[in-house]
């Protein structure tokens, strides 16, 4: 064996665990949670939601919507800065997520966009698969 794959195979069992420990699905990313954050996600949460939605069952959808996505972000203020990492906010998204995916298009696109607006605040650049059974990504 050359010095020069003896070389590159220490490199790549140094490095091996690194990469896929940042590649995992599963590995936890950290967030960085301030006062400024949890003050958005709170603003967020007074916004009137849904005002958009169009046609006749546009009330009764923004009635059942809005509740369902204020209490995603009732349970985000509770405890993102306890619980810092984006698999923790998946966690609380997935029965969000279980509970509109089988919305009309016209009421589920406006869910996930509150969601990537909560990504925004919170720092998330990618759901990483995470509601990749309802088909949403995020």
């Amino acid at each position: 064996m050359s010095r020069r794959t003896c070389t590159s195979a220490l490199a790549l069992l140094v490095f091996l665990p690194v990469l896929t420990a940042k590649a995992s699905p599963g590995a936890s990313v950290i967030l960085h949670i301030d006062a400024s954050t949890v003050a958005a996600l709170e603003a967020l949460r007074k916004e009137p939601k849904f005002l958009n939605l169009p046609g006749a069952p546009a009330v009764e959808e923004r009635r059942r919507l809005e509740p369902l996505i204020n209490s995603l972000i009732d349970r985000l203020v509770a405890g993102i800065q306890a619980n810092p990492s984006d698999t923790w906010v998946f966690g609380q998204m997935t029965p969000t997520v279980e509970a509109f995916y089988l919305e009309d298009t016209e009421a589920r696109e406006p869910c996930v966009d509150y969601l990537a607006r909560i990504f925004k605040i919170l720092g998330i650049k990618s759901d990483r698969g995470a509601f990749s059974r309802f088909m949403i990504s995020i």
